[in-house]
C-alpha cells in the first residue's frame, strides 16, 4: 500500500509540474505582450510555497529510508518555483524579492548537500519536523496574503487558477500516502500538507469567483 500509495501520489504530483509549468508560461505570455507579466502575484504566497515543497523534499531525505515519492517530485516544483520567483524579481526589482529569491536558492543547494550526510540523526529528524511546522504557518500566511492581494486588487491577474487546482489535488493525495506511513513519523506531513488543503482551498474558490465575475 505504501509503494501503491506513493506511486500514484507522485503521478498527480505531475499535475503540481504542470501548474507551476502553467503559471511560468502565463508571466512569459503577458511578457510578450507587454502586459504586467507578475500583476496579482504575491512574493509572499509564491515564496512560502516554495519553503513548503522545500519542508517535505528535507523531510523526505532525512528519514529512513529515502523517500523517493517525496524528494523527486518536490525537486521538480522547487526549480519551477525559483524561475518564477526569478520572473517576479526581474519585473519589481524590489530588494524584498532578490532576498528571498537568493534564501530560496541557497536553501536548494543545501538541500543537495546535505543529502551526502543522511540518513540525519535524531537530532536533526527532530530539526526538520520542526521545520515542517514553522513552514506549515509560514504556508498558511502567505496563502492568506495572496488572498488579501486578490481582494484588494479585484483581480486574478497572471495568477493561474490551474496551479491551485493542480497544488490541491497534490495535497490530497500526499495526505492518503501519508497515512500509509507510522503516524509518529508522518504527523509533520500530515499537519503541513492539511493546513495546505484547507487555506489554498479557500484561495482556489476565490480565484475561481473573481474570474466569474470579470466582464465578458
Amino acid at each position: 500500500m505504501y509503494h501503491l500509495l506513493g506511486v500514484i501520489s507522485s503521478l498527480l504530483f505531475l499535475l503540481t509540474w504542470y501548474g507551476l509549468a502553467r503559471q511560468w508560461w502565463e508571466i512569459e505570455r503577458r511578457r510578450r505582450q507587454h502586459l504586467p507579466a507578475t500583476q496579482s502575484l504575491s512574493v509572499n504566497q509564491f515564496a512560502s510555497s516554495y519553503f513548503g515543497f522545500y519542508a517535505n523534499f528535507i523531510f523526505g531525505i532525512a528519514i529512513d529510508p529515502f523517500n523517493h515519492y517525496l524528494v523527486w517530485t518536490r525537486c521538480g516544483a522547487l526549480i519551477l518555483l525559483l524561475a518564477i520567483l526569478w520572473r517576479i524579481w526581474q519585473e519589481r526589482r524590489h530588494s524584498r524579492t532578490l532576498w528571498v529569491t537568493s534564501l530560496a536558492s541557497l536553501a536548494f543547494v543545501a538541500g543537495w548537500i546535505s543529502m551526502g550526510f543522511r540518513p540525519y540523526p535524531a537530532l536533526a529528524s527532530m530539526a526538520a519536523n520542526g521545520m515542517m511546522l514553522v513552514v506549515t504557518v509560514i504556508l498558511v500566511q502567505g496563502t492568506l496574503h495572496q488572498y488579501w492581494v486578490l481582494n484588494r486588487t479585484g483581480e486574478v491577474g497572471a495568477l493561474s487558477a490551474s496551479l491551485f487546482r493542480s497544488i490541491l489535488i497534490k495535497d490530497i493525495s500526499t495526505l492518503m500516502f501519508g497515512l500509509t506511513m507510522p503516524i509518529v513519523q508522518a504527523w509533520p506531513l500530515l499537519v503541513l500538507n492539511g493546513a495546505s488543503v484547507l487555506s489554498r482551498g479557500m484561495l482556489y474558490l476565490r480565484i475561481r469567483q473573481l474570474q466569474r465575475l470579470k466582464p465578458v
